[in-house]
Formats: structure tokens, sequence, C-alpha cells
């Protein structure tokens, strides 16, 4: 279900914004990295290397709201 959400909001940011998909049963040190504890999480990494996490499968209009906000972390 959150993965038609990105398929739908993401390719918006392609030119805007480094997206990527991990699978944390893949790669839990990635997930150890960043805290993740519960899937689906979405985590962002500004330019000037803040992290900002939000468990849980956001809606259309809250993926969006949280990507424009990276951007204007700039």
């Amino acid at each position: 279900m959150y993965e038609q959400v990105l398929n739908e909001i993401t390719p918006r940011y392609k030119d805007k914004i480094n997206l990527y998909k991990v699978n944390i049963e893949d790669e839990p040190e990635i997930a150890g990295l960043f805290g993740v504890m519960s899937v689906p999480n979405t985590t962002t990494i500004s330019k000037s290397g803040d992290t900002f996490s939000m468990p849980g499968a956001l809606n259309e209009a809250t993926l969006e709201y949280f990507l424009e906000g990276l951007l204007k972390k700039k």
C-alpha cells in the first residue's frame, strides 16, 4: 500500500532529491544506523546532515509535505 504512494509521489522529485528504498531485512546495519524499529519508515537526510524519521505509512499529502520540507532545508 505504501509502495503505491511512493510510486505516485517520488517520480516528481527525481531531479531534486536522491531517493532510496532499503529492505532492512537485507540491510539490517542501515536500519540500525537510523534507529528504524518498525516498517514502513521514511527517513530523510538534509544536505546539512540532519536526519528526520517518520514511522508508518504516509499518505500522499503527508509524503509530499515531508519532501517539500526537505527541499526547503537547503
